[in-house]
Formats: structure tokens, C-alpha cells, sequence
């Protein structure tokens, strides 16, 4: 599904090593499952426990941090981690994991009494081995809760695009076919040239985060002198609506481009919404569409991102 599959094939490869032994009980490869990743936690390792991690509740790795610092744990604040209940049912798997926390300065001592904190996991076997979907602070999880993530290793980018080809197709024919679609898009355009997109404050992420639910897709045949499209399309895979969704980029002196601001607004959870560039470019050759840049709002926090330039060829 993206590029954290490499990460996470070594994060489990390593948990095997560890264990001194070639072949785990489920039981055993969950509860090294979830504590390797609450150790993660602990140790200020985002990164390593967001590869651990394949579901809705965390946004990017920056939402890892922010969730459980939320709930005062904060990296050094674990002083134990204790599984207290285990159930694997087939493929899936549900655990109870209770942690010792205490809140800590600066320099990791302890300020207070350690208080104990339930975290409740939902994990699937999969190719990878066991990967955590679910992480939640309010009940324990159970099989009616359970919802199977569908998880595959994929090649390359390319082929990611690939496989979402029926469903860019049907769209893309579903809003070819609409003949009232361009003259809404112009009326709207004179209302949206005059937004701006406020960056301030905004978090930054990580390219890779950003290119699993955001594909930029130009039209085929781009010819000198003519308009022609560059499609946005974002897909909303968390539980929580992207609020104030926008792109913009910067394009050079051989193109024109109408507006250079896309307004997505509010994205619904489930969600695919698709914007478009009208760029006509000047000359023959190669152009590109430099700092791609995504900004938008998750659960009261802004976060910012760049994604690789977008090349066209003009006949």
C-alpha cells in the first residue's frame, strides 16, 4: 500500500530475531507486537510505532505523537508495561495492555505518582506478520468491533496508480459526461481566485505520508497553445474529516495556469474529491509542476507537506 511495508518487514524481522527463537506462538508474536510498539512510543520513536501501525486512528506520524501525548504520555513517561489480556480469534487479535505513566520534566524525572493507564489494541495477521489496526483508550476491543484492513505490499508508486485506474476511469468519465460541470467550475473559479491559503502554524509531514491519499494525475496529449487538465484527487482514509483542504504549486514562465489554488474545504471521512488545474502551456518539451504543496486541518491540528514535482510532456 505504501512505503512503510519495507520498515515494518523489518521491524518484525527483528522482533523474531530477538525472541531466540524462529517460530512464535500468536499469542507470543501479539504481545511483542504491542509492546514493541508502546516501547517505541516510550523511547520517542514515532516513526518505528506509525510502521507498526496500518488503520484510521493516526493520520501520519505526527498523530501518534499527538494522540498519546493527549492522554500524558509523553516519550520516558512508561515506567511498565503489563499485557493483562490476550485473545487471538483466526486472524485477529485482541489485547489489553495496562502502563505504569508518570509525568516527567525535561530531563526524564519523575514529577508525580505513577498512575496506571489502560491501552486497548486490535491486530490482523497478515503477509507482513501482525500489524496493530486499532488503538484506542476508551473500552476493549472485541471481534463485533472488528473491521479486517486490507493490506497488500505493492511494488512501486506506479503500480499503487495502477490499481486505483477503474475508479479514476469511472469518475473521470462520470464528470466528463456532466455538460453542466465546466461552466460551474468557471462560475466558481471567480469566487476562489481571490482565497488564499494560510500555512501558518502548520505541522510538516513527510512526502510519503501525504502521496498515499493524495494523487495529482495530468491529462495525456498536452499540446503548445492549448488548455489542458491536471487532476488533484484526495482520498480520506481516517475516521475524522480533513478540514480546509487546499493544494497549490508554483508553475514557471512557459505555462499559464487560471488559478494556483485548489479548495477542497472539508474532506468527509471515505471520501474522494477531485479538483483541477487549467494550465495551457506556452511551449513544446518538458514542463513541470514545481512544490506541490497539501495544507489542511486534522483534529484541531494543521499540517503542511510538499510532494515531488509533477513532470508533462508538450507536443
Amino acid at each position: 500500500m505504501n512505503s512503510r511495508y519495507p520498515s515494518i518487514l523489518l521491524i518484525i524481522f527483528l522482533l523474531v530475531a530477538s525472541s531466540g527463537c524462529a517460530s512464535q506462538s500468536p499469542e507470543e508474536a501479539v504481545s511483542d507486537t504491542v509492546t514493541g510498539f508502546l516501547e517505541s512510543i516510550n523511547e520517542g520513536d514515532f516513526n518505528s510505532a506509525y510502521n507498526m501501525y496500518e488503520g484510521k486512528d493516526f493520520l501520519a506520524v505526527a498523530s501518534v505523537k499527538m494522540i498519546f501525548a493527549n492522554k500524558g504520555i509523553e516519550p520516558g513517561s512508561i515506567n511498565n508495561i503489563e499485557i493483562v489480556s490476550l485473545e487471538v480469534v483466526d486472524k485477529l487479535a485482541f489485547v489489553t495492555a495496562e502502563c505504569s505513566v508518570s509525568s516527567v520534566d525535561l530531563t526524564g524525572n519523575q514529577l508525580d505518582e505513577a498512575k496506571t493507564m489502560p491501552i486497548y489494541f486490535g491486530l490482523q495477521n497478515t503477509d507482513l506478520g501482525w500489524i496493530i489496526t486499532r488503538v484506542t483508550f476508551n473500552a476493549p476491543l472485541t471481534v463485533e468491533d472488528a473491521e479486517v484492513v486490507d493490506i497488500e505490499v505493492e511494488a512501486t508508486p506506479v503500480d499503487t496508480i495502477a490499481d486505483n485506474a477503474p475508479v479514476i476511469s469511472a469518475f473521470a468519465f462520470i464528470m466528463l459526461g456532466m455538460g453542466v460541470y465546466l461552466d460551474r467550475k468557471d462560475k466558481s473559479k471567480k469566487k476562489e481566485s481571490s482565497r488564499t491559503i494560510d500555512v501558518s502554524g502548520a505541522t510538516a509531514m513527510q512526502k510519503e505520508v501525504i502521496a498515499q491519499y493524495v494523487r495529482i494525475i495530468p491529462a495525456q496529449g498536452a499540446t503548445a497553445g492549448k488548455n489542458t487538465t491536471v487532476d488533484v484527487w484526495v482520498k480520506n482514509f481516517a475516521q475524522q474529516p480533513y478540514e480546509n483542504f487546499a493544494v497549490k504549486a508554483k508553475f514557471g514562465n512557459t505555462v499559464e495556469v487560471e488559478n494556483i489554488n485548489l479548495f477542497f474545504d472539508n474532506i468527509a471521512p471515505g471520501q474522494t474529491v477531485k479538483k483541477t488545474w487549467v494550465i495551457k502551456p506556452k511551449v513544446a518539451g518538458w514542463t513541470s509542476i514545481e512544490e506541490p504543496t497539501v495544507v489542511f486541518e486534522y483534529m484541531g491540528t494543521k499540517y503542511i507537506g510538499v510532494l515531488d514535482p509533477v513532470w508533462i510532456q508538450v507536443q
